[in-house]
């Protein structure tokens, strides 16, 4: 199967222990755990790439779809994400929006790629201090985030995936808190950061929902605390949810410092 990993701006997280978790109920302890290397996306997925992927046929092969998604896709008749002809969220340097769970694993499984799990994540956003935000522990600002001061949107709206360079991870992603929220790998279970410990960083217990990261464009500064943890059922397509992918490793010449 063709892959497309070359069309992304790898970032490569070393192997080691990162702080995860945080002191608000539902999101900890706080504990160091072992992170062993993977490769997550500098940028959210943007139009861009993700018009690859549906001119390629994905919403038509079966072969990068669950089967029980891939009937209800067929028999709902749906052929692109949900704001794919909004205007507001259509130009090709805009992280797409308006994927479901399902689109975002097809997506992956299509790219060669898969979700990051929400520990990833986190030491991704977060370094291995564990900030309290991508970039320390400043209170976000719209130099730093797209979000809503206090839930009043700025505009109806998200940001290109390459601005807001100021708000940037100790690793250099981009866009981890705020613009729009990204689908990772792991089932939702509000006891999931109790259970957590070295060699078990995935929540793989059944559940309706799946576990959601960042904040977005409508959420308030609260929200885009790396530790926060939100859900949603795999189903669905708002305009505030998006994707960012990950690959267990990365060829050196496509390492980025």
């Amino acid at each position: 199967m063709q892959t497309h990993q070359i069309l992304f701006d790898w970032v490569l997280i070393s192997s080691g222990n990162a702080l995860i978790g945080g002191d608000v109920p539902g999101e900890g302890p706080r504990q160091s755990l072992f992170v062993p290397t993977f490769a997550i996306m500098r940028f959210a997925v943007m139009n861009s790439q993700y018009r690859l992927f549906m001119e390629e046929g994905g919403y038509q092969r079966s072969e990068f779809w669950n089967e029980d998604p891939y009937a209800l896709l067929a028999a709902g008749g749906i052929t692109e994400p949900a704001y794919w002809r909004d205007e507001n969220f259509n130009r090709p340097d805009q992280p797409v929006t308006g994927v479901s769970f399902h689109e975002a694993q097809a997506f992956a499984r299509w790219a060669g790629c898969r979700l990051p799990t929400e520990v990833e994540w986190q030491k991704a956003a977060g370094g291995p201090e564990g900030f309290v935000f991508p970039w320390g522990e400043i209170e976000p600002d719209c130099n730093r985030a797209h979000f809503a001061p206090d839930f009043s949107p700025t505009s109806r709206s998200t940001k290109d995936v390459q601005a807001l360079p100021v708000g940037d991870s100790p690793f250099g992603c981009r866009q981890m808190a705020g613009n729009l929220y990204e689908w990772c790998l792991d089932s939702y279970h509000y006891d999931t950061p109790v259970q957590r410990r070295e060699g078990h960083l995935l929540e793989t217990r059944p559940s309706p929902r799946r576990v959601l990261k960042g904040g977005a464009w409508t959420t308030g500064a609260g929200r885009l605390r790396i530790a926060a943890r939100w859900s949603a059922p795999p189903e669905l397509r708002d305009n505030v949810v998006g994707i960012r992918l990950a690959r267990d490793k990365i060829a050196s010449q496509e390492e980025k410092p």
